[in-house]
């Protein structure tokens, strides 16, 4: 064990103390930061949840550093988690509310959503999302997870301020038409704004969430269309990772032996 892991501990919440810091985590970068509506958002104003959290996994990230003034440590990094079956037994996955699932359900493979992933701003830098993804690995592993999916989001409702990125993606990065969701007609924008041999791909990963850059990274397809969420101030791409064809070079970093 190195000096990271032994400071560092993830794992799922344990209670609903827990759950609620990593509520308001999501608030100060979902709300405070990126300018999300505080509309519909829980009736405690520092929180950000919504009716989906009570049928997710809560993944949290803990910094045990600073013992004194954080007694349980200070939760830094926080994603939520929903297979299959807990979609059966909740409300269904969170992205069906923007995109058209059935050709990822309809494959009948076990499948995992990830949403509501978020870094407090002073760990942006370090390997936290490394060890977040090591640990969605084995998670994966453990349930035989055969898709993994979700929705990845640009900040901001500007189209032309991404349309360089959005362009890139759909050309190189759309999923095969079996598979391809499509995003829901009442948020719906297309993603090839931009013709091909136009498209500067620097220009576009700068563009890039670094979220979104590592899904990529990770062999991500994408589906048809995006979809603007004006209450969380965003426009979002469904992103799918298929487990078996994961890109070696990071399956080796993201499962655990």
């Amino acid at each position: 064990m190195n000096l990271y892991q032994k400071r560092f501990e993830i794992r799922f919440t344990q209670n609903k103390n827990e759950l609620i810091e990593s509520q308001k985590l999501r608030h100060k970068v979902f709300i405070e930061e990126m300018g999300g509506s505080k509309e519909n958002l829980s009736l405690v104003s520092n929180l950000e949840s919504d009716k989906f959290d009570e049928f997710c996994r809560h993944l949290i990230i803990i910094d045990h550093k600073n013992s004194k003034q954080f007694p349980n440590g200070k939760i830094i990094a926080v994603t939520r988690l929903m297979l299959t079956e807990d979609s059966r037994n909740g409300i269904g996955f969170y992205s069906s509310q923007e995109f058209n699932l059935n050709p990822i359900i309809s494959t009948k493979k076990e499948c995992l959503e990830i949403g509501r992933i978020c870094i407090h701003n002073e760990y942006r830098n370090t390997l936290v999302l490394h060890y977040l993804w090591i640990e969605l690995g084995s998670f994966c592993s453990k349930r035989g997870v055969e898709i993994l999916f979700g929705v990845a989001s640009f900040s901001g409702n500007n189209v032309k301020k991404i349309e360089m990125a959005l362009s890139h993606i759909h050309n190189d990065y759309l999923a095969p038409p079996k598979i391809r969701p499509m995003a829901l007609e009442h948020g719906y924008i297309k993603m090839s704004i931009i013709p091909k041999h136009e498209i500067n791909k620097s220009n576009a990963l700068k563009q890039m969430p670094s979220l979104l850059k590592s899904y990529l990274r990770l062999g991500a397809k994408v589906g048809e269309g995006a979809f603007v969420d004006k209450e969380m101030n965003t426009i979002d791409i469904l992103i799918m990772i298929d487990v078996s064809n994961m890109t070696n070079k990071y399956k080796m970093y993201y499962e655990k032996s």
